[in-house]
């Protein structure tokens, strides 16, 4: 093997490792360990926006952490897959939101410069989000029409 792949070689890993350390730290709850991760002008694409800039990534994860209690992040078996400098991965992340337990998986897609994420995408089901954190009963059959009406047709 060359010395040039052997370099991309360890930066994948690197990068991967990066990714895994990352999810460590939102199951630890730490937003300043987080941020680490990130370069100064990094984005975070999500269901919940386009947050752009450490300060805006900042904001985004202390908030989530707020609003989700007690997040465990799990690798699930698609694992952590890194090329170069990208990265796809998918978690389970499991906690509480306004009481009631949630569990939903994750995909992410990151992108590297040097050791620091700069592009990290996110995606999940908010509709399944919302169906486990439904409280009461007007909660619940609104998220449950709304789930009707996704599927309408299919069946």
């Amino acid at each position: 093997m060359t010395e040039k792949k052997t370099a991309a070689k360890m930066a994948s890993e690197e990068n991967a490792n990066v990714v895994r350390m990352l999810n460590e730290a939102l199951s630890k709850g730490d937003t300043e360990s987080l941020m680490s991760f990130y370069a100064e002008d990094a984005t975070v694409l999500s269901p919940f926006g386009k947050f752009q800039g450490k300060d805006a990534i900042r904001r985004s994860w202390t908030w989530c952490l707020e609003v989700w209690k007690n997040p465990t992040s799990t690798e699930t078996e698609f694992g952590v897959i890194a090329v170069g400098n990208k990265v796809a991965a998918e978690h389970i992340v499991e906690g509480t939101v306004e009481g009631m337990k949630v569990s939903i998986p994750i995909p992410c897609l990151y992108e590297f410069s040097g050791n620091k994420i700069r592009l990290h995408k996110m995606t999940f089901d908010r509709l399944l989000l919302a169906k486990q954190a439904a409280r009461g009963w007007f909660s619940k059959r609104i998220v449950g029409s709304i789930e009707a009406q996704t599927v309408k047709g299919l069946h």
